[in-house]
């Protein structure tokens, strides 16, 4: 019979607020241990993912401490994968599997509980879980609406804010931690404000497109992607400050096929003729999660063309609009210099891809950077 319980709270806590701490408090009832996974980690910041693991797991850890919840908190990143529901699932697991070896703790002797919300979409991954209990506790709420991350993010990265008013939405010590950030990361601020910014004006033309056929309708897109003897093209666009992207671009009155075609030759001058390359398809797949990109509705189409192996790569030359064209060893990709979910793309459509993510638990256990409790 188990004579332990482990807590296990799953969420991106973009930022952290009082919402989330709730799920802590019940946490605290049941057990004296809790693992944090914490979701959406080795992203690039951008306006969804503001804040990066390591910043999200100091934002809990003061958060609970000033609350006084007496509750041993270990945090690890959580990996998305956005069109493998299965992967996902195996990355939760890995990672209670590594914390239960890491302290020592017998998994036989071990009740795994998890806490969730009761939304309906937030609690979903609850299922995917039989093996383990689940403890459900009630979403908090502010005016009878459900308190919601992206809405913090809004008010304090594209709004004018009254701090006062969000401390009594979404929690006092949660917001003025989240301030002392702001204050100390300006650059990184700026960033995320220029990308919020961008996106919620991009968002505003799809809907004033779509607007004439009483529906929103999507932004069609394709990419290429391009593999020759373990390498990968990528290009790095004129305003991606270092992140790189799969060759695309949206259709223009053509068949995804050939916008593909075509991103290939304005965006890397890829020195192949196009017959060889249709010979050199392997793959289609269409990508149209809703959450794959923060500039509105995108539903793309991409193609894997793989090119016989040669000594020598295919000449590329940066297009208008991109600072660099280049060919990447795919065992050197991570999803941290990657656009969106292009990661997640080239993961589905290439399945060498070796980023491993019980190589980066490991690590971050050695490096002792996950393994910080609050007593």
């Amino acid at each position: 019979m188990p004579e332990n319980t482990l807590t296990v709270i799953i969420g991106r806590f973009q930022p952290f607020h009082r919402g989330h701490r709730k799920l802590f408090e019940h946490a605290s009832s049941i057990s004296k241990d809790a693992l944090v996974l914490i979701g959406s980690a080795f992203r690039p910041r951008t306006s969804r993912y503001a804040f990066t693991w390591n910043e999200r797991a100091n934002f809990i850890q003061t958060a609970l401490k000033s609350a006084g919840i007496d509750l041993n908190v270990t945090c690890l990143p959580l990996v998305d994968t956005l069109y493998d529901d299965s992967t996902w699932a195996g990355n939760v697991r890995t990672a209670i599997d590594l914390h239960l070896r890491n302290h020592v703790i017998d998994p036989e002797r071990t009740k795994i509980v998890l806490v969730g919300n009761d939304e309906i979409e937030g609690s979903k991954y609850l299922n995917a879980f039989p093996e383990y209990e689940t403890l459900i506790v009630e979403a908090a709420t502010s005016k009878g609406v459900t308190l919601n991350a992206a809405e913090l993010r809004d008010s304090i990265f594209l709004d004018k804010f009254e701090r006062e008013e969000l401390c009594q939405i979404y929690g006092t010590a949660e917001i003025y931690q989240l301030m002392a950030w702001m204050e100390n990361n300006s650059d990184a601020v700026q960033k995320i404000r220029d990308d919020a910014e961008y996106c919620k004006n991009q968002r505003v033309r799809m809907l004033r497109s779509s607007k004439g056929y009483g529906h929103e309708i999507p932004m069609n897109c394709a990419e290429a992607i391009v593999t020759h003897s373990g390498h990968i093209l990528l290009v790095e666009r004129d305003d991606m400050n270092g992140i790189l992207s799969l060759p695309g671009l949206p259709l223009d009155r053509e068949t995804a096929m050939d916008a593909a075609m075509r991103a290939l030759e304005e965006q890397t001058q890829l020195q192949v003729p196009q017959d060889i390359l249709t010979n050199a398809t392997t793959g289609r797949m269409v990508f149209d999660h809703l959450e794959r990109s923060d500039r509105g509705w995108l539903r793309t189409e991409a193609f894997h063309f793989e090119l016989e192996e040669t000594q020598y790569q295919p000449k590329i030359t940066a297009g208008v609009g991109m600072k660099s064209a280049k060919w990447l060893p795919i065992n050197q990709l991570t999803p941290d210099v990657l656009f969106e979910d292009h990661f997640d793309i080239i993961q589905s459509m290439i399945p060498i891809v070796p980023f491993a993510y019980s190589s980066v638990l490991m690590s971050q256990y050695q490096m002792g950077l996950a393994n910080s409790a609050i007593m």
